[in-house]
């Protein structure tokens, strides 16, 4: 009865990776493991798991799933739109061992319908878990578990549990040089084409400054990445957060909207408490474009000095080009070059416009035969995936690669460290690294960052 017992009340938690890191598990380097963050989501449930079960992570990118070796009769999958097909291979596996499937994230939140078309997902968990899944695994243990948990989005009960960092240090294959911190949930903005929003029905949360501090002081390495969707969520919060870190000498990167424009001296106060780099949301140089997304943060005409603004305070910073938007210009490639070779960014991502199913525009563009492809592994913001009116598919794939390598060539990358190093940015070191990275991912046809 006791080994019984124990049986039941194990959990495996699985990140499905990829089939590119076939070749890749085994790879070891510091830019791989570099490019190795840990599932915050899954950690996140092992946090709030009930402390009678026993959890096991299995992360695709470092170890093999092998469902034969599996004892838990639960198994939770978390799930991108893209990585759907190999989650959905796992689930078949393991329903042929006898286990129960539970899957989480974005693609079951956004599609649910789609996620429980597949016979071997017993049920899902839309939106955030921490709430659902104590719920879900005594539902479990009782017999009676439901095809749908959803915990409704609201700011006043937002708490993080605390992670277990020794499930995420470098010894087992992670990157040791950032620890992830949340402070918030959603972001203030509804750009069209962010899932974000929708993911957590437009709406944001801010978590409580002391555990945010909490965390930082206790984070096992010297930088720390704020994994916000948007840092800049409510400014006098990142204020009052600023003068709390400041005495932590913790180093710290975070991801922001471009309005930070509006608050040079909250921008002086986080180059004082820590930050070192900075990444926004530039997205498009095409003034349609941003229009038809919303994306009422953004002004062409400001872009180069909101840059040069925040370089100004020693802060390195990179940003997001999402290309492939139905409303894009012909010059929109020629403009996006000339940018780039102004703005001196010390690192960019390059993805195409990617609208998701159980997104509005999916609909939209599905049902105008708009679509080039409906299959899941291609939503990852890496293909295209929407007809344009002025390129073809073939056209739009060759122009994007072409601007990616162009960035990422060994001569740009040298540049740029120059300029970081005569300018003493504070994040050259990652300058380096990244344009290595992206050198060598474009060299392999692997996508930029992993």
């Amino acid at each position: 009865m006791k080994h019984h017992h124990r049986l039941l009340r194990s959990v495996t938690l699985i990140a499905p990776a990829p089939p590119y890191y076939d070749t890749l598990r085994d790879c070891q380097g510091p830019l791989m493991q570099m490019q190795r963050l840990p599932r915050l989501g899954l950690l996140a449930l092992e946090a709030v798991t009930p402390p009678d079960w026993e959890v096991r992570i299995i992360d695709e990118r470092i170890d093999s799933v092998v469902p034969e070796e599996i004892d838990s009769p639960i198994i939770g999958i978390t799930t991108m739109t893209y990585i759907a097909p190999r989650a959905f291979a796992l689930a078949r596996k393991l329903k042929a061992c006898g286990k129960t499937v539970v899957l989480g994230g974005f693609f079951p939140t956004l599609s649910p319908e789609l996620a429980l078309a597949e016979p071997a997902v017993d049920c899902v968990v839309i939106g955030r878990g921490e709430y659902s899944w104590p719920r879900l695994l005594t539902d479990f243990t009782q017999g009676r578990l439901r095809k749908v948990y959803r915990h409704a989005f609201d700011h006043r009960d937002f708490k993080l549990p605390q992670v277990n960092y020794t499930l995420t240090g470098p010894e087992l294959g992670y990157n040791g040089y950032l620890t992830q911190i949340q402070t918030s949930l959603g972001c203030k903005f509804t750009c069209r084409f962010c899932a974000v929003p929708q993911f957590h029905d437009y709406r944001f949360a801010l978590r409580d400054i002391d555990d945010v501090v909490g965390e930082v002081a206790g984070a096992p390495s010297q930088r720390v990445c704020f994994v916000d969707d948007n840092l800049l969520n409510h400014p006098v919060y990142l204020e009052m957060l600023c003068d709390r870190l400041r005495p932590t000498k913790k180093l710290w990167s975070a991801q922001m909207s471009l309005d930070i424009r509006s608050y040079r001296g909250l921008l002086r106060k986080m180059r004082q408490a820590g930050c070192f780099w900075i990444h926004v949301g530039i997205e498009s140089l095409d003034e349609a474009t941003l229009k038809a997304q919303e994306k009422r943060q953004n002004n062409i005409q400001k872009y180069l000095d909101t840059l040069n603004m925040i370089r100004d305070e020693g802060i390195s910073v990179s940003s997001g080009i999402v290309l492939g938007f139905p409303t894009d210009s012909p010059s929109v490639f020629d403009n996006t070059e000339r940018f780039l070779d102004r703005a001196g960014l010390d690192t960019v991502s390059f993805h195409y416009y990617t609208p998701f199913p159980g997104c509005p525009d999916y609909n939209k563009f599905a049902a105008a035969d708009q679509l080039i492809t409906k299959r899941l592994e291609c939503y990852d913001t890496y293909h295209a995936v929407v007809r344009t009116k002025h390129f073809s598919p073939e056209e739009l794939t060759e122009k994007v690669e072409a601007l990616k390598s162009r960035f990422y060539g060994p001569r740009r990358v040298l540049a740029r460290t120059i300029r970081g190093l005569c300018s003493g940015y504070s994040g050259v070191g990652w300058t380096v690294a990244a344009g290595a990275v992206g050198y060598l991912n474009c060299r392999k046809g692997l996508p930029l960052y992993l």
